[in-house]
């Protein structure tokens, strides 16, 4: 019975790639600001802002996100990049 409970367990992760490494969250609907902490990047400054572009999503299938946006990752594994830009 236990394995069970913990095979639950893990099914009720979501795969999704970030930056090349992968890790599981809680939802299906993951938003910029996850994203963004997920990929654990050094701010090249203290006004940095993020450009997060994803591809295999549900639906949009690929695009970019904006911050207070989120996207519904797809079983299998949604792919994010996470860039670091300074103020221009």
């Amino acid at each position: 019975m236990p394995e069970t409970v913990n095979a639950s367990a893990e099914n009720d992760k979501f795969s999704l790639i970030v930056n090349g490494q992968q890790h599981s969250v809680d939802s299906r609907i993951v938003s910029f600001e996850e994203v963004v902490k997920l990929a654990d990047l050094a701010p090249p400054s203290p006004d940095a802002r993020y450009t997060v572009t994803f591809r295999n999503a549900a639906e949009p299938k690929e695009g970019s996100l904006a911050p207070g946006h989120s996207v519904e990752i797809k079983k299998g594994g949604t792919i994010f990049n996470v860039k670091a830009t300074g103020k221009s």
